[in-house]
């Protein structure tokens, strides 16, 4: 059960909740001896007793002192145990999205993963603050003022009651109602989400196509969704008021219909009538908030199913029980018979095999969708292979931390992505707390110290979103020098020196050799200059190797055949 779920992470922090729920009930009983003291007072009012007043109205200051101190106490642990259980809420959400596979990321898109991470736990937020100052008090309230009011008359207590009988099972049927709607909403707010971002991201491709209108357009669709369910919902809740309200009056004519009765015939006082009518106020104050409620407590349930879709979710990659640290000391790759499909339908590779030896500088190209940035995410287990098995040093990566497999193989990604940081920052991420030395050598290695050296704050220069202000091979450079900094035994380059000049990314690899000397290197390419850097170069073709060897010789059959590189 969802809530039984969130109560947990409450549970965590018992004092804050035992003071608050303490707090609120004091709250709630001082709020309910008010009506005796008016009974008393309008007796005395009725009587001509004057004497006893002042008392009384000592009694009532006393009373609203003591009451208001115990409600901001309330209040203070109420907004305390929100924040601390969003707080944790928040961490494991954050922990979970780090450690689920690529697959879930990209189907669930970044757009809704920002709306349950941000929406939608502040939706939850709202729920436990909303809930330590509604359900306790006014349920506490709800209890204390029937019983008062049976007390003074049960005759007409159980009228009064009779009359409000009918709203729980009409608020009942508007809550499903409700319900569905603010599921509806909240999806469509994922999606607007995500559509607003990647609208920013693709600002400039946006631009340039002249897209603007029609981007409107299908950002004003989501919109209007979206502003259907909500108002929708706004219909339901202004039908549900004013029957409250009917309901009500209807009680209060009960009460003083019959009290006047029993009145005429001293079986009550003036004050015994008013006092019920105190507390049927009271009672109609929970019941006035049950629409509020009933709709809070819908909304962080589908917000809490959200998170809790994200947080239950399986990662695809899984690291064995029993994984152990791996050591490359050679830094030999092998993969066996490796079928692979990102969706299940489409085979990528189809029974692959390779051998790369210590050491040695490969090149792996062919057309597109022949599987070469797979095999890269299939080494780094971004992914696991369907059937067969991908072994570094005659051990399966299957069998090892993931942690530990990941820091031995740097890569330099096709899609780079640098973080609105310093460029200091950004080649350290890898290793935060690197030497300022270690960042200039790196950017030696790449090729970028110069460019960064020549900005006005040099390292310390901070780079704008996405590193949209540098040149393709300005960000390919700092992310080779990202990857360097993190001294792996295994490189991969991605097709990561595709916007730099031959001279460049010449200079690049002589570094790459001369530095990490005995390092395998795998670079994924479609250039013949970057593959005469290598020691061999191997052709893939619908998921398969179909021929490797030396790169001029690799190069000048490819040419002389047509094929396409």
């Amino acid at each position: 059960m969802v809530f039984w779920r969130l109560a947990r992470y409450a549970f965590r922090h018992k004092r804050i909740l035992v003071t608050g729920v303490l707090a609120s009930s004091l709250s709630t009983l001082m709020s309910v001896i008010f009506p005796q003291i008016a009974r008393f007072v309008v007796d005395l009012l009725v009587a001509g007793e004057m004497g006893l007043i002042p008392y009384y109205a000592l009694a009532i200051i006393v009373i609203s002192i003591i009451g208001g101190l115990f409600w901001y106490i309330q209040r203070v642990q109420a907004r305390k145990l929100s924040e601390l259980v969003t707080f944790n809420l928040r961490v494991e959400l954050f922990d979970k999205i780090q450690e689920l596979s690529l697959s879930f990321i990209y189907q669930k898109g970044a757009g809704q993963l920002m709306s349950r991470a941000t929406a939608d736990l502040e939706e939850v937020r709202r729920f436990f603050m909303f809930m330590m100052m509604w359900f306790v008090q006014n349920i506490l309230l709800l209890i204390l003022s029937i019983t008062f009011m049976m007390v003074i008359s049960p005759y007409i207590a159980l009228a009064s009651y009779a009359v409000l009988a009918p709203l729980p099972y009409i608020f009942y049927r508007f809550a499903k109602s409700i319900r569905k709607k603010y599921v509806a909403a909240r999806e469509i707010y994922g999606q607007m989400t995500s559509f607003l971002r990647e609208s920013i991201l693709g600002i400039l491709a946006i631009k340039s196509l002249v897209a603007e209108e029609s981007m409107e357009k299908r950002f004003w669709g989501k919109i209007q969704s979206y502003w259907d369910e909500m108002f929708a919902i706004g219909k339901l809740r202004a039908i549900v008021w004013p029957l409250f309200s009917i309901f009500v009056t209807l009680s209060y004519l009960t009460i003083y219909y019959l009290g006047s009765i029993l009145i005429a015939r001293g079986e009550l006082t003036v004050g015994d009538v008013v006092g019920m009518g105190f507390y049927i106020s009271m009672i109609s104050w929970p019941m006035a908030s049950i629409g509020l409620a009933v709709t809070r407590i819908e909304a962080s349930r589908a917000a809490a199913q959200r998170i809790f879709e994200i947080i239950d979710a399986k990662p695809e990659v899984e690291e064995a029980p029993d994984a152990i640290d791996l050591e490359i000391k050679e830094g030999k790759v092998e993969y066996r018979d490796v079928w692979f499909s990102y969706d299940g339908k489409r085979w990528v590779l189809k029974g692959l095999n390779l051998d790369i030896k210590p050491g040695e500088i490969v090149a792996i190209t062919g057309p597109p969708g022949s599987g070469k940035s797979s095999l890269a995410m299939l080494l780094l287990r971004l992914y696991d292979p369907q059937k067969g098995s991908i072994l570094i040093d005659g051990v399966d990566i299957r069998k090892v931390k993931i942690s530990s497999l990941r820091k031995q193989i740097g890569i330099v990604h096709q899609d780079i992505y640098l973080f609105p940081d310093t460029f200091r920052n950004n080649i350290a991420y890898a290793k935060p707390d690197a030497p300022y030395d270690e960042v200039v050598r790196a950017a030696r290695l790449a090729r970028i110290h110069d460019f960064i050296t020549r900005l006005p704050e040099g390292y310390d220069t901070k780079i704008g979103e996405r590193g949209v202000t540098l040149s393709g091979g300005q960000r390919q450079r700092i992310a080779i020098a990202r990857t360097l900094l993190a001294n792996p035994k295994i490189i991969i380059l991605d097709d990561s020196t595709s916007e730099v000049d031959a001279e460049t990314e010449k200079a690049i690899y002589d570094a790459l050799t001369s530095h990490f000397k005995g390092r395998t290197i795998i670079v994924i390419t479609q250039r013949p200059s970057t593959m005469k850097l290598a020691d061999r170069v191997v052709v893939l073709k619908n998921g398969k190797v179909e021929k490797m060897g030396l790169p001029d010789k690799i190069i000048r059959e490819m040419v002389a055949y047509g094929v396409e590189i």
